[in-house]
C-alpha cells in the first residue's frame, strides 16, 4: 500500500470516528454495539498509522543505503584515479642575427611542437607517459610506473628523468642552459629507480640499463650517441663528412641527495649533491670505457622569486675509433638530441646561474608575467672546438637567455632574448664571437 492510499483511508477513518456519535446517538442500536464498532475502526486507525510510520522507515533506509552505495563508488574512483590527459600545440617564430634570410624576411613562424600525455593512478600505483611531435621528428619523452610502499619510498620504472643536479628542469627560461643541452640537466633515461622522501631530505637511487630508447638522435636531452659510420676524405686528404664515434652510455648508476630548510615554507633553500657514472660503450670499436659526472646545486624559491645555482664536473673516458676513421677528436664527445648530434667536450666543468620572477596581474586575459635570466659557461680541461671535429682550440662556451614568459589561462608565449658564444654549435657560429637570436614561441595546453 502506498503512502497516499494510506493517507486516504485514515482520513476516511477518522471522519467516520469524527460523525460516528451522532449518527450512533439517533440510531436504536444499543451502546454495547456503538462502542465495538468505536474500537474496531480506533484499531483499524492504528494499524494504518503503523503501516504508514513502517514505510517511511523503509523509505529512510533506503535512502541511507543509496547514499552509503554512492559514497562507497566514489571511494572507489578516487582509489582508481581518472587518467588525466594533456597536450600542448606550440608555435615559433625566429630571428637570428647570423641569418641573411631572416635578415631580408625579419624572422619566420613555424611549427613549434605537439604534445600528448596521460598520468594517473590505482590506489599505491601511479603512471605517465607523454608523446612529443616536431618538424620532421617525433619520440616518445617518458614512460613510466611507480608504486609507493610506504608513506615515505617508491619505486620507479620505465623510461624517466635522471635524478641529477637541479631538478626538475635545472633552468628557468625556454631555451635552457649549456648544461643542458649537454645533457646533465632534464634528461631522461631507461631504467629503475628508489626515491625517498622525509621531512626535508629527499633521497634517488637509480639504476638505467641503457640512456635512451635506441642508439638514434630523435630523442629528448642529449646523450651519447651510439651511431656508427665512418668519415670521408678528399683525394688531397682533406675532411669531407665527419663520421660518428658511435659511444652509448649503459649500465649507469645515479644519485641524489637533497635537504630543504625551511621546507614548508614559501622561503625554502634547497641544497642537493648528485653523481653518476658507468659504461661507456662503443659500437665501432667494440670495447667499454666509462664517465661520471658529479654536481653541486641549489634551488632557492623566495616567495615571488626563484633562484638555480649549479656547478658540474665530468668525464668520458671513451674506447674511440681512431680519429681518422671518425673525423673526431678524442677531447671531444659526439651527443645528439632533437635529430641532431654535435659535440661537448670530453672533460670539463660547467656553471649555471639562473634568477626569475613571478608576477600576477589582472591585464584582460593576462594572469602572469615571469620574468628570468639563465646564464651558463663551459670549461673545458683539454683544447676543444665544436666545430671542425672538435680539433683546435676556441674561447669557451657561454650561452644566456632573457626573458619573460605571458599566460593568459591556458594560453601563453615565451619571448627570449638569447645570447651566446661557441654554443657547442647548437645555436649560433662557432667563430669565438657573439651572436643573438630573438624568439618567441606561443601556444596552447589542455
Amino acid at each position: 500500500m502506498n503512502s497516499y492510499k494510506i493517507f486516504k483511508s485514515l482520513g476516511i477513518t477518522l471522519g467516520l470516528l469524527t460523525c460516528a456519535p451522532g449518527a450512533f446517538a439517533q440510531s436504536t442500536q444499543d451502546s454495547e454495539t456503538i462502542q465495538r464498532r468505536l474500537d474496531a475502526l480506533q484499531q483499524e486507525v492504528q494499524q494504518l498509522r503503523q503501516q504508514l510510520a513502517d514505510q517511511q522507515t523503509t523509505q529512510q533506509a533506503s535512502t541511507a543505503e543509496t547514499r552509503e552505495m554512492a559514497e562507497e563508488n566514489r571511494s572507489l574512483l578516487d582509489e582508481v584515479g581518472t587518467p588525466q590527459f594533456s597536450g600542448l600545440v606550440e608555435l615559433g617564430y625566429t630571428f637570428n642575427d647570423w641569418n641573411e634570410a631572416d635578415k631580408d624576411t625579419t624572422g619566420d613562424v613555424d611549427f613549434g611542437k605537439f604534445i600528448l600525455g596521460m598520468s594517473g593512478g590505482e590506489g599505491d600505483l601511479s603512471y605517465s607517459f607523454q608523446y612529443r611531435f616536431y618538424d620532421g621528428y617525433d619520440f616518445l619523452h617518458h614512460a613510466w610506473a611507480a608504486y609507493q610502499f610506504g608513506d615515505n619510498d617508491s619505486v620507479k620504472l620505465g623510461l624517466f628523468q635522471t635524478p641529477f643536479g637541479n631538478m626538475d628542469y635545472g633552468y628557468l627560461s625556454f631555451y635552457g642552459t649549456l648544461p643542458y643541452l649537454a645533457g646533465f640537466n632534464d634528461n631522461q633515461n631507461a631504467g629503475i629507480s628508489w626515491e625517498h622522501s622525509q621531512g626535508a631530505w629527499d633521497t634517488s637511487l637509480a639504476f638505467f640499463k641503457s640512456d635512451q630508447l635506441g642508439d638514434s638522435n630523435d630523442h629528448y636531452g642529449a646523450n651519447a650517441v651510439g651511431m656508427t659510420g665512418t668519415a670521408t676524405y678528399d683525394a688531397n686528404g682533406d675532411l669531407i663528412d665527419r663520421g660518428n664515434q658511435g659511444n652509448t652510455e649503459e649500465n649507469q648508476l645515479a644519485a641524489r641527495i637533497a635537504y630543504t630548510f625551511n621546507d614548508g615554507t614559501d622561503y625554502t633553500t634547497e641544497v642537493n649533491l648528485s653523481a653518476k657514472g658507468g659504461q661507456l660503450y662503443n659500437n665501432q670499436t667494440n670495447d667499454s670505457g666509462d664517465s661520471w659526472a658529479v654536481a653541486a646545486g641549489l634551488n632557492g624559491n623566495y616567495g615571488n622569486w626563484t633562484t638555480l645555482l649549479q656547478a658540474t664536473t665530468y668525464e668520458f673516458n671513451a674506447e674511440n675509433p681512431d680519429e681518422s676513421v671518425s673525423g673526431i677528436s678524442d677531447n671531444a664527445v659526439e651527443v645528439g638530441s632533437f635529430g641532431f648530434n654535435f659535440l661537448i667536450p670530453a672533460e670539463a666543468q660547467m656553471y649555471s646561474a639562473s634568477l626569475g620572477y613571478s608576477m600576477d596581474v589582472n591585464w584582460g586575459a593576462v594572469d602572469n608575467l615571469f620574468f628570468y635570466n639563465d646564464f651558463s659557461y663551459i670549461d673545458p680541461t683539454d683544447d676543444y672546438s665544436a666545430i671542425n671535429g672538435g680539433f683546435g682550440d676556441m674561447d669557451d662556451p657561454m650561452l644566456n637567455d632573457l626573458g619573460v614568459k605571458v599566460t593568459a589561462g591556458r594560453y601563453y608565449a615565451w619571448f627570449d632574448v638569447i645570447t651566446s658564444k661557441n654554443a657547442l654549435n647548437y645555436i649560433g657560429p662557432v667563430d669565438d664571437n657573439w651572436h643573438t637570436s630573438f624568439q618567441s614561441h606561443f601556444g596552447i595546453t589542455y
